[in-house]
């Protein structure tokens, strides 16, 4: 069953590029060696290895030393976004403004999530008629991302997620009524470690899930609802996630797949898959 319908090039403003990124992600976030990171490490204070050019020292042995958190994280962009915005300075260089690049890089994130989301609505054939509606937020918040810092840090973010919400609620419903759901997960969050093999989970609602190790393997998981679920370690290997929904770059980082692991169109394969 076809569900997306892609123009790929929607989707280019979300891939990190490093090289015109300030190091924001290694140095704005709080982070957990628990997690896979490195160390233990507050927010605001430089990854160890982020080095004088904020490129990272060690990321050709990230998976031989199994950063698993590193790997996995995905900014949808924010960094080059907010590097940009802020031009030849950036928080290294005037350790003033430091405080307030943070900030907006963390605001910056969430909203590129927000357009990533967005984007995929109008990949949606089932919810074509939330195009125009989709459409619409993207321009507003490209608009606002272009603007100022100040007016990034002022912008209502719960007027934006209530508004948000509703609209990604309402093409999951439409593509479920094209689907069908003959597995009922509704109200049901915790699957870690469950066991689905080889089940046939079409239009399944995962939806802020937690599927930390569960085993997916085998399964057809079209129209399948992924909007904020945890997939650290989720099995994937030679399951069906083409026309999956609400996926990110992010969630398949942390997933295990392999070559014969079916993702949609707009994310990228994970080499250690291969």
């Amino acid at each position: 069953m076809k569900l997306h319908q892609y123009n790929t090039n929607i989707f280019d403003e979300f891939r990190i590029k490093c090289n015109k990124c300030s190091g924001l992600c290694c140095t704005a976030l709080y982070f957990s060696k628990y997690d896979g990171f490195p160390a233990d490490k507050a927010a605001g204070i430089p990854c160890s290895y982020l080095d004088d050019c904020f490129r990272c020292s060690i990321h050709r042995e990230l998976h031989s030393r199994h950063m698993k958190g590193c790997l996995a994280y995905d900014c949808c962009g924010a960094g080059q976004t907010v590097t940009s915005l802020y031009g030849d300075e950036n928080w290294k260089a005037n350790p003033p403004i430091a405080q307030e690049v943070f900030d907006v890089f963390v605001k910056t994130y969430y909203l590129q999530q927000i357009l990533w989301y967005m984007s995929e609505v109008l990949t949606l054939l089932p919810a074509k008629p939330l195009w125009p509606e989709a459409d619409s937020c993207i321009k507003e918040l490209h608009l606002l991302l272009k603007s100022t810092p100040q007016n990034i840090l002022d912008f209502d973010m719960e007027v934006c997620r209530t508004k948000v919400n509703a609209l990604l609620n309402k093409a999951w419903i439409m593509v479920k009524q094209q689907v069908g759901h003959p597995k009922d997960t509704a109200g049901k969050k915790d699957f870690m470690g469950h066991n689905f093999k080889k089940s046939r989970l079409n239009g399944c609602d995962f939806s802020s899930a937690l599927l930390i190790a569960a085993n997916l393997e085998e399964c057809d998981l079209t129209g399948c609802n992924f909007l904020g679920a945890d997939m650290r370690d989720t099995n994937i290997q030679n399951a069906d996630l083409s026309e999956s929904i609400f996926l990110t770059q992010g969630q398949i980082n942390a997933a295990k797949g392999n070559l014969n692991t079916r993702i949609p169109g707009h994310l990228i394969r994970p080499s250690e898959w291969d």
